[in-house]
């Protein structure tokens, strides 16, 4: 399994000109697995890292930096209205795969296109009701998923185009449409690369997967009509097989806890910047090292209080959508913006307050 690290450590300074294949699932976490002794996790975590090279290869080589040549784009236009499309593969890896549910059509009998399909609405609600944007391109692109991708395949991903979900490996992954928060993770990529298109390498890296995960965790608040004190704060709580010890793939609310599993291994996450990763893995450890603004994120959300895609996922999105991210800015950039969206929407207020000082507690200063 090292050539797979070794490809790894390529990609990650490809993907950083052309950050167009996202995973939920690291490929550092699939390198674990796949070194299992038990083949039941062993074998669907190598064939998983094969099929997500092979996938990085093909967006490598054929996306423009910028420039997105959707299926979907053709058709789109603003409507206020989703689209969506869902598509079987049929344990195939040909995209898109057999459509199987459009927009407007009754729910059938696979739960998992009716997870999918709702999972899309859900996302095209958040970014519509609560930030006036319509679709993840702000000009109502169509959203296509496909489901039921290749033979225990262990993630979930957003390959530039749509989203792509395998049924899980069964021992370690269960069926990747299940946590809503996991399909608003990977959509949020898409609104990412239509506006602050941030590096996927390094701290730009980390903020690009951090923005998904805040997205992720406010379309499940919004779905729930959570406020920040009852949302469990939790990406891909559900995802992990009842074998596993651990509740999600991370935590917002405490970073590195996510999981401790003997075959898993323990959640890296570090919550502060006095403990940030300095690796060549997981393309500077995007998954990583995003647990130090998902938490400045969480810190925001607890003290403003209320529901968090209001006033704390407003100044994010600000930032993220405003024009003036820089596609390689680093946490403290990130952090500078986010206290000047606070003071232009909200005024020197509680949350101009509470942006800086949340964070001040992991430890990114917010002046030059």
């Amino acid at each position: 399994m090292g050539a797979i690290s070794v490809t790894e450590c390529h990609i990650a300074f490809m993907d950083a000109i052309t950050p167009v294949f996202c995973t939920i699932v690291p490929p550092h976490v699939l390198d674990k697995l796949a070194r299992a002794d038990d083949p039941a996790v062993s074998g669907p975590a190598r064939r998983t890292l094969e099929a997500d090279s092979a996938q990085r290869t093909r967006r490598r080589l054929t996306a423009v930096r910028g420039a997105v040549p959707s299926r979907a784009a053709a058709t789109a236009g603003p409507t206020g209205k989703p689209d969506r499309a869902v598509h079987d593969c049929r344990h195939g890896t040909v995209l898109p795969g057999t459509k199987v549910r459009g927009e407007g059509s009754e729910p059938g009998r696979d739960a998992t296109v009716n997870r999918a399909y709702s999972g899309l609405g859900a996302t095209f609600e958040l970014l519509l009701t609560a930030y006036g944007r319509d679709s993840l391109d702000g000009a109502g692109l169509p959203l296509t998923a496909s489901v039921h991708y290749d033979r225990e395949y262990a993630n979930a991903f957003w390959d530039g185009e749509q989203m792509v979900f395998g049924d899980g490996d069964g021992e370690i992954f269960l069926d990747f449409t299940i946590p809503v928060d996991v399909i608003g993770h990977e959509l949020a990529h898409g609104v990412t690369q239509y506006t602050a298109n941030l590096n996927y390498y390094g701290q730009s890296g980390a903020l690009n997967e951090s923005m998904s995960d805040v997205l992720g965790s406010l379309v499940k608040q919004f779905t729930l009509d959570q406020t920040a004190d009852q949302a469990d704060w939790l990406i891909g709580q559900g995802l992990l097989a009842p074998r596993v010890t651990g509740v999600a793939l991370r935590s917002m609310k405490a970073p590195g806890t996510a999981y401790d599993d003997d075959v898993l291994g323990k959640d890296p996450q570090p919550a502060v910047m006095d403990d940030y990763v300095r690796t060549n893995q997981d393309n500077g450890g995007v998954h990583i090292n995003s647990g130090i603004p998902n938490h400045a994120f969480y810190l925001l959300a607890e003290r403003l209080g209320g529901k968090a895609w209001e006033r704390a996922g407003r100044i994010w999105f600000d930032v993220l959508t405003g024009g003036e991210l820089a596609a390689d800015a680093d946490f403290a950039d990130f952090a500078r913006l986010t206290v000047a969206a606070a003071r232009s929407r909200f005024g020197d207020g509680a949350e101009h307050e509470a942006v800086v000082k949340a964070w001040s507690q992991v430890g990114v200063p917010t002046t030059e």
